[in-house]
């Protein structure tokens, strides 16, 4: 079952628009490639184009998996 969506902002036009996570797990997201260390398990690459006409650049969210709390200090 898919995470509920999420509104975000392009990161070129600030344009609002949903997203919804690839499941419950990768519930953190990023537009740029997160540095290792930074997540547990494997990231997942979403590739959209921003639904203003005045923009229609391509958005890449990176979704991966939290790190617990604890596992940061």
């Amino acid at each position: 079952m898919a995470a509920s969506r999420i509104n975000l902002e392009c990161p070129n036009c600030q344009s609002k628009f949903e997203a919804r996570p690839p499941d419950r797990l990768h519930s953190a997201y990023s537009f740029e490639k997160p540095l290792k260390g930074k997540f547990t398990g494997g990231v997942i690459t979403q590739n959209l184009v921003c639904r203003n006409p005045k923009c229609r650049k391509p958005i890449t969210i990176y979704w991966y998996p939290p790190m617990d709390f604890f596992n940061r200090i």
